[in-house]
């Protein structure tokens, strides 16, 4: 059962100052997300903040990312996103938490600070990370992931990496992608073998629902067969998701299949 509305805003207000402030800051290039927990009742929009800064004399810029928060309800969640835009320079009042800034309003959306600027301008510059076996990737910074095109079993795919302030994560996930092109023609055939176990008498039941079916059935042996690698997405511990296109068996859905490199496959679906 829902803690309730009052509740809800009342313990999310706890986590922060009750002064309210003046800052000036930069957004990132994700825009405004939202959750909400399980039970809840008010949504969670949320954008993080590259750099900020109080409005006042000598205020030292912060350059350690800081999430910008807030709480709607259900009829207020459609105009969230537009409260704040991406890559954007503003002013706005807050009121100061722990770990992140509980958003007021915006009283600026077009602030100019030469500092702050400065930042806002190295935020459009492509950001890379170069790994020796791997090779070049780029920073898409809209969803926060590295990526690069590479040849994996034969086929063109996207391989990512999430962004993470401690690079030592990023060179645990890279680990795990080193396992994975140490045997690539090994864990492709693995991963569809495992993707047509679980998947094979769902693709039957799709079949059955086509009125022009390609096929009479949907043997293991078409179903691997029919399915094609395109991206791979590697995980600090070993952890992977591989997505593999599924040759119209789903009617365009991609297959995701998560695994580690202990060679434990824990869930395919589309």
């Amino acid at each position: 059962m829902g803690k309730g509305k009052e509740k809800e805003i009342q313990e999310f207000n706890a986590r922060f100052d009750e002064e309210i402030v003046e800052i000036a800051g930069v957004t990132e290039a994700c825009g405004v997300g939202a959750g909400k927990g399980m039970g809840q009742v008010m949504w969670n929009p949320s954008i993080n903040l590259i750099a900020w800064k109080r409005i006042g004399e000598d205020e030292p810029l912060i350059r350690d990312r800081t999430r910008l928060e807030w709480l709607v309800s259900n009829s207020e969640l459609s105009k969230a996103k537009d409260v704040l835009q991406a890559n954007s320079l503003v002013r706005l009042r807050v009121r100061i938490g722990e770990k992140s800034l509980m958003f007021i309003e915006v009283l600026d959306p077009s602030y100019q600070d030469k500092e702050l600027n400065v930042v806002l301008e190295e935020s459009f510059k492509p950001v890379f990370y170069h790994d020796e076996m791997l090779g070049q990737f780029e920073l898409d910074k809209s969803i926060d992931l590295f990526e690069k095109e590479v040849q994996f079993d034969g086929e063109r795919v996207e391989l990512h990496f999430e962004w993470q302030s401690d690079e030592n994560q990023m060179k645990l996930a890279l680990q795990t992608a080193y396992s994975l092109f140490g045997d690539q023609e090994g864990w492709n055939k693995r991963l569809k073998a495992y993707a047509a176990d679980e998947l094979l008498d769902l693709a039957n039941d799709w079949l059955e629902q086509e009125d022009e079916p390609q096929y009479e059935e949907i043997t293991e042996e078409i179903f691997i067969n029919s399915i094609k690698i395109w991206t791979i997405s590697v995980y600090p511990e070993g952890r992977f998701t591989v997505y593999y296109s599924d040759g119209d068996l789903f009617w365009g859905h991609s297959i995701c299949v998560n695994g580690n490199i202990s060679g434990e496959f824990e869930s395919a679906h589309i």
